[in-house]
């Protein structure tokens, strides 16, 4: 169970978002997909995929996706998938969201292969069906990624593995979350997640067994809102942003379970005004 950081806490989350981002690209520049299904559905269905055009970090790549749509209970995204076809592990996760999201905001880290390829999101909608968005990325040679090549940005050695701490960064700005209001929340954890390829010959080859968080899911007020199924090409050190609609005051609770079948998980009670 973990409740709001300490400030040395605040300051390990800070410190992983920042290696997140001034670690992972050589510019800060990003790439934006978009392709939309039409003039009225543009409007209601605006997608958008974020990652760096070009990055020296092929292990820890930045990724964000938006939608612009309204999360009624009538009308709402359901799915988001994350995909690099280019990759031995092409699916970096498939994310459910529910009206209680608020919104479909989504960011994490995943690997993705040197060379030049490209991301695609798509969300599919429960009255229009899928969409898609989709950015290119280009990685040099000996940056990480899905093989065993060391990356050049890494973990701290060691394979322990640590409970999730959720932080919201509204409450540590400003102390309060109003009712109706729409907030973040980061979720970040210790574990090593790791696809067991080796790029050998030309080729992909299965070397070790992998290991890797399976599944996040996300609680509000005991209720399910959220459930991401994940890959072995998701990152070192998960760090996940999403996002939830305040409508009472109750319990945000984690639920993280990895590959080989444990379970860890962390809870937040938030208060709304």
């Amino acid at each position: 169970m973990a409740h709001e950081p300490t400030s040395l806490a605040r300051r390990s989350f800070l410190a992983l978002a920042s290696a997140a981002v001034g670690a992972a690209w050589l510019r800060p520049a990003w790439t934006l997909g978009a392709e939309r299904l039409g003039p009225s559905l543009a409007r209601d269905h605006g997608l958008a995929l974020r990652v760096p055009r070009r990055t020296i970090n092929g292990s820890k790549v930045p990724i964000v996706v938006e939608v612009a749509e309204p999360m009624t209970p009538g009308h709402h995204v359901t799915r988001v998938r994350v995909t690099n076809e280019s990759d031995p592990i092409a699916t970096k996760g498939v994310f459910d969201f529910t009206p209680a999201n608020g919104r479909v905001y989504l960011a994490f880290q995943a690997r993705t292969h040197e060379g030049a390829s490209e991301f695609t999101a798509t969300a599919t909608c429960n009255r229009h069906g899928d969409f898609s968005a989709r950015s290119p990325i280009e990685i040099p040679p000996g940056a990480g990624g899905c093989s065993g090549v060391p990356p050049a940005f890494e973990r701290t050695s060691g394979d322990d593995i640590r409970a999730p701490v959720i932080r919201i960064p509204a409450l540590v700005d400003r102390g309060v979350i109003r009712r109706g209001e729409f907030f973040l929340v980061q979720v970040k954890m210790r574990h090593p997640n790791r696809t067991g390829l080796t790029f050998r010959n030309g080729r992909f080859v299965q070397e070790s067994e992998p290991i890797h968080l399976d599944s996040l899911e996300v609680f509000y007020g005991g209720a399910p809102v959220s459930h991401f199924a994940l890959t072995s090409a998701l990152s070192d050190d998960p760090f996940f942003t999403f996002g939830l609609l305040a409508r009472r005051t109750g319990t945000i609770r984690v639920v993280a379970t990895n590959s080989r079948g444990q379970q860890l998980d962390a809870e937040h009670e938030l208060r709304v005004a």
